[in-house]
């Protein structure tokens, strides 16, 4: 807080300055010109490549507007870092865990107190709208104050980090679009001051401009040739590493395309194409996963050391003590193999009462236990029945492989794992050559390995698959909706505890084949029919009741209207399991 006083004292101050030294102009518009809310003059896209004029900057800004450009950008690796940690990082329990990581299927909330708000599809304003709040109020204005002083004052010199930030920008967009469906973009990826009542674009444009932004930036990045770059501290997810970014960058693209995969297969398949052919192309490795390293964490570890801003998902199981794991993922950990799934043993404890895991003393006599999503049968902040996520809180700095949500650990957020089986739905949809089942495996073996797990149990993991050794094995029998469903409950295994993309891929595919208690009994919204699985988190309060008739009508007020990537529904009118169709 004292920080941002600062800051904004700066700003006044310097704008004050600035007052001074044009108060002798003629021109009156020039002096009332407000530096941090500028007028800018379109010059129109003469100068640009025709399919590039809604998304590039094409404005012309005063002389004024340039010297202050020019004070601000001292603090971009500041607000660089700002902008990149706190887009995932913000109010993470109230945004993402008590909405998104129970939707997905990973968690189930054990606050008697929240069950009739988010985690029982009721929107909760202190909670859902808090998401809408930072990327409009917050994330919105970072980007501006990033992308406007690397352009204008010097593009050749920071020509990278003004497309690093334009990238970052388009992960965040994407997601709030996976939330919510349209939302109002085309007067902010220009880095505009917006209208009070600013317009919604439909959701399949904002894709297409995201689309348009990771092709401008890879295309023309020139990793290692501007003389201006991020640090390792300013950039704590690639410290730097131009080329790191550019593959983020085509694997968001490929992640992107497959969404849309189902709802528009041709513009699918061209996005995911172009992803795999442009320079860097995807991921090749765990250093490439984009992740987020709490402050909280050593220095060694790619923090600060600062004493605060642990890692989220250690916050949510042992100090908010809200979220335990789910009877989904305890069966599929359970289940899919004769062998149980040792990511279990490395993620969660055993049920334990809090006071003896405070002391790293857990209940070996019991067996992991999870809670069905949506039930009333339990207790709040309550260990000792459901598992919680493994965290050494006596040694909360040190990682440690067998207490893998260490408060210093990283949060994972788009990795080479998830990658992987991209690549295998890909191959699965026709779009590249390759062998599906060896992707698959591919991306076993990658979460696998993230969580330094021995490669011998990998290896017996894959091999005791169900889905291999049964009959009706998929692979074998060329059935591809059979090999979907294993991709993607391969995937959603890899990718925990990730709630944003789980709850997007199962309402683009229908996979894995969640529990259905939610939907009924723990469904507590008057807007999501019984029996239905929620589909979106509607608009802020704030929106309606300032920005109303922009609000596109069908979207109004309904959790249970489907985002265009969504194609069919999971349950019919009668709360049945529809049989899932991915290949039309």
């Amino acid at each position: 807080m004292l920080h941002n006083m600062k800051f904004f004292l700066c700003v006044v101050v310097q704008a004050f300055i600035m007052s001074i030294f044009t108060a002798c102009t003629d021109s009156f518009d020039e002096i009332n010109t407000d530096p941090l809310n500028p007028e800018y003059v379109v010059s129109g896209p003469e100068d640009l490549d025709e399919g590039l004029a809604d998304i590039d900057l094409n404005a012309t800004v005063s002389e004024q507007e340039l010297e202050y450009l020019k004070t601000i950008i001292g603090n971009a690796p500041a607000t660089f870092k700002k902008f990149l940690y706190q887009g995932m990082y913000n109010d993470y329990q109230r945004t993402t865990n008590l909405s998104h990581d129970v939707y997905g299927g990973y968690f189930a909330c054990n606050n008697t107190a929240f069950l009739s708000s988010s985690p029982g599809y009721v929107y909760t304003e202190d909670y859902s709208g808090r998401r809408w709040d930072h990327f409009y109020k917050e994330r919105v204005k970072e980007y501006a104050q990033l992308i406007r002083p690397f352009y204008y004052v010097d593009m050749e010199k920071y020509k990278n980090a003004y497309y690093i930030s334009r990238i970052y920008m388009a992960f965040l967009t994407v997601q709030m679009v996976d939330t919510y469906g349209p939302i109002p973009f085309s007067e902010y990826v220009r880095g505009w001051e917006a209208p009070e009542k600013v317009h919604y674009d439909d959701a399949e444009k904002v894709y297409d401009m995201c689309f348009r932004i990771l092709a401008q930036a890879v295309e023309n990045m020139r990793p290692e040739e501007c003389e201006f770059k991020f640090t390792k501290t300013e950039d704590f997810v690639y410290g730097g590493d131009e080329r790191a970014w550019m593959r983020f960058a085509n694997t968001l693209r490929l992640r992107m395309a497959m969404r849309i995969s189902v709802a528009n297969p041709e513009w699918a398949k061209r996005e995911a194409l172009a992803a795999l052919s442009a320079p860097e192309g995807v991921m090749k490795g765990q250093e490439d996963n984009m992740v987020t390293i709490p402050d909280y964490a050593p220095v060694a570890l790619g923090g600060i050391d600062s004493g605060g801003d642990e890692n989220i998902f250690a916050l949510c199981s042992t100090n908010y003590r809200d979220c335990v794991m789910s009877k989904d993922i305890e069966s599929a950990y359970k289940n899919l193999a004769d062998f149980e799934d040792p990511r279990m043993e490395i993620l969660w404890y055993r049920p334990t009462p809090y006071a003896s895991l405070e002391n790293n003393i857990e209940d070996t006599s019991k067996d992991f236990n999870g809670c069905v999503i949506g039930s009333r049968d339990i207790i709040h902040k309550e260990s000792s029945k459901h598992s919680v996520l493994r965290c050494n809180q006596t040694a909360p700095k040190v990682l440690e492989d067998m207490n893998w949500f260490g408060f210093s650990r990283e949060s994972v957020w788009l990795g080479y794992a998830e990658c992987q089986f991209l690549l295998a739905e890909a191959v699965l949809r026709g779009w590249v050559e390759g062998d599906v089942l060896e992707y698959f495996k591919s991306g076993i073996k990658a979460s696998m390995d993230y969580y330094k797990i021995l490669p011998q149990k990998t290896d017996v993991y894959i091999m005791m698959l169900h889905c291999l050794q049964d009959e009706d094995n998929p692979f074998e029998k060329n059935d591809r909706e059979g090999m979907l469903e294993q991709i993607i409950t391969q995937k959603w295994l890899a990718v925990f505890p990730n709630g944003n993309e789980a709850w997007a891929e199962f309402r683009r595919t229908d996979y894995p084949r969640l529990m259905d208690f939610q939907t009924k009994s723990g469904n507590y919204s008057s807007d999501v029919p019984q029996g239905k699985f929620i589909k979106r988190i509607r608009y802020s309060n704030s929106e309606f009741e300032h920005n109303f008739d922009n609000i596109p009508v069908k979207y109004r007020d309904s959790q249970a209207q489907r985002i265009f990537w969504d194609v069919s529904d999971t349950n019919n009118d009668q709360g049945e399991r529809v049989k899932p169709n991915n290949f039309r």
